[in-house]
């Protein structure tokens, strides 16, 4: 099994390179076609204009800019290579770029840098593209990836369709993968796990696909389950973590509020999410 359609999202922040780098290691690497999508709202840090129609031209120019350059990255690897310029105020072209992103085995974004002038439109395309596209979602830390492909991952077990969907939507990527850590984390010493007597079960099913898969059980002790995950993912040298939603019963706070939200604003490695 492969990916044959890989999404790559590109603007000018500066994990930018890194993660068109990344994207071009996992299309070569599963021989995909890779599209690369940039929105033209996205104001580049080094443009300075106060008219918003003359902003507004300029903006677009920059983001046809930065396709033909990836594109030519692209095609310099031997690969075949699309891109599209979505168009549209920050919130209609993140709905249209999850819309767009329907079509592809993987989405590729990066997480969002607090430091960066366009941070909002980030995390808004990352909640549009979760909650319409129905894909999985590879986010890049802003600090970058140091080991594409990855070779040791790391499923953020709790039992949950969420969860089960995220592992099989990276199968892909899980057969190209060294070793996989399965771990359940437990809250309190009697309280049993969510999904605790499934992840056996799921072991045993990516042993099938030719996942090696072990389980790991480990206690929050006196630390909440984000740091639990973290500090397993030092330990444990992991440079990929597959997780689904956690959270609360709203959708938007499952996706983004809890453990979720935790991960995404201090990951430290490459996340996969679906929803």
């Amino acid at each position: 099994m492969q990916f044959k359609d890989i999404m790559v999202y590109i603007d000018d922040g500066a994990s930018n390179e890194e993660r068109i780098k990344a994207s071009l290691s996992l299309a070569k690497a599963h021989n995909a076609r890779l599209t690369g999508v940039t929105m033209a709202s996205i104001e580049p840090e080094h443009l300075k204009v106060s008219d918003k129609k003359t902003l507004a031209i300029m903006c677009e120019q920059e983001a046809y800019k930065r396709v033909e350059y990836f594109a030519d990255k692209a095609q310099a690897e031997g690969l075949e290579v699309a891109t599209s310029v979505v168009k549209g105020s920050d919130s209609s072209a993140s709905k249209k770029l999850a819309q767009f992103a329907r079509n592809f085995d993987l989405i590729m974004l990066r997480q969002a840098n607090p430091k960066y002038k366009n941070a909002d439109l980030v995390k808004e395309l990352a909640r549009q593209v979760l909650l319409l596209s129905g894909r999985p979602v590879f986010f890049m830390p802003y600090i970058g990836a140091h080991r594409i492909p990855c070779k040791k991952a790391m499923i953020a077990w709790d039992g949950t369709p969420a969860a089960t969907r995220a592992v099989h939507d990276v199968l892909p990527m899980l057969e190209c993968i060294e070793e996989v850590i399965i771990l359940v984390v437990q809250e309190g010493k009697d309280k049993t796990a969510k999904g605790e007597l499934l992840a056996d079960d799921l072991a045993a099913h990516l042993a099938r696909h030719g996942v090696n898969a072990k389980v790991r059980r480990v206690t929050t002790g006196s630390f909440d389950v984000p740091t639990v995950i973290l500090n397993q993912i030092s330990e444990n040298d992991i440079d990929l973590l597959v997780m689904g939603g956690y959270g609360t019963p709203s959708l938007k706070q499952k996706l983004f509020g809890g453990v979720t939200r935790t991960l995404l604003s201090t990951m430290i490695v490459p996340v996969v999410m679906s929803h």
